[in-house]
């Protein structure tokens, strides 16, 4: 055999090995593509969920969550009573926040006050925009729009006006103030999880002076709303 009918053979043996590596490396270069596009359906997918939940938490924070309202007292609370008479009311300045994105609406207002064992109840018949009785007007409800408040001085009197009169010597006093709230349900299963009344806020004024004879004169005393720690309600109120 010459030379030139080997370096033939070993030409056509190349050529015939070479369709092999050919159909080896488009097979891998296949799997690859594959394995990378698979790969980004997955990536793909799992974006397209997360947008999904951020969207669906931002319509509920914005549009579909129900009101929620809390309620925030200021530190100077004021005690009166009716001349000559056992008839007590006290002005408390309130705020009422709403965190929910519905509107919502406070119908009453209702404050309990205990001491030494005796309780009284009292309710929000009024409010003030002065210092004295003059600027009195009926309570009326207030329609609180979503992330939005209300503030207004309340003046609270007794449901029933017998009895004794529970104010009677400077110290501390426990107070509770409970909403009584309407919250449309127009989303219907939406709504019904996740519906329920306001938290009540205890609060714990302190009497530090009471001049009887000066309260049945017209004037009234002051309580310090602040004064004490409140370790059950620390947002109870606000300086």
């Amino acid at each position: 055999m010459t030379l030139q009918s080997q370096m033939q053979d070993q030409a056509k043996g190349a050529a015939a090995r070479r369709p092999g590596w050919t159909v080896v490396f488009t097979a891998y270069a296949v799997s690859k593509v594959r394995r990378y596009t698979a790969a980004l359906r997955r990536a793909a997918l799992v974006i397209s969920l997360v947008s999904l939940a951020i969207s669906g938490l931002s319509l509920y924070e914005t549009v579909l969550r129900q009101p929620r309202l809390t309620i925030f007292t200021g530190c100077n609370w004021q005690y009166g009573r009716g001349p000559g008479s056992f008839d007590e009311y006290v002005v408390v300045p309130v705020t009422v926040a709403n965190d929910g994105a519905r509107s919502g609406t406070v119908l009453a207002i209702e404050l309990t006050v205990e001491k030494g064992g005796r309780a009284k109840a009292y309710t929000g018949n009024f409010t003030v925009a002065g210092v004295d009785d003059k600027t009195r007007q009926l309570f009326a409800p207030l329609a609180i729009a979503g992330h939005a408040s209300a503030t207004a001085s309340i003046v609270f009197t007794q449901r029933t006006p017998a009895g004794a009169p529970l104010f009677g010597e400077p110290g501390p006093y426990n107070a509770t103030l409970k909403l009584r709230t309407a919250a449309g349900m127009s989303y219907g299963l939406i709504d019904w999880p996740f519906a329920g009344p306001p938290p009540d806020v205890h609060v714990k004024p302190l009497l530090q002076h009471l001049d009887i004879a000066a309260v049945l004169g017209g004037e009234r005393a002051s309580f310090d709303a602040c004064e004490l720690d409140q370790p059950d309600a620390p947002a109870a109120h606000a300086k």
